[in-house]
């Protein structure tokens, strides 16, 4: 059922790399609100939108790959010979 390019072990390292450059990037805010500059924060912070999405999306197309690989799993159980 997998193929190169969709899995959930890439979805898995894709969300990962999306979290690590989140993470840069509220330390990042953190930094400068910790600094005095809340609003230079806040606008770094903004830019949080975009990675955690993704993440969000990958996590759903990993869910979704091994739903679809269990069912996939469970047909081919029930189809058996002798069954």
């Amino acid at each position: 059922m997998s193929r190169p390019g969709l899995s959930i072990t890439a979805c898995l390292a894709e969300i990962s790399l999306r979290l690590a450059e989140a993470a840069a990037v509220a330390k990042a805010a953190l930094a400068c609100a910790e600094g005095g500059a809340e609003r230079e924060g806040l606008r770094i912070a903004m830019d949080l939108d975009v990675p955690l999405s993704e993440a969000g999306t990958l996590h759903a197309a990993a869910c979704l790959i091994g739903r679809l690989e269990r069912s996939a799993e469970c047909r081919s159980e029930t189809s058996a010979p002798g069954r």
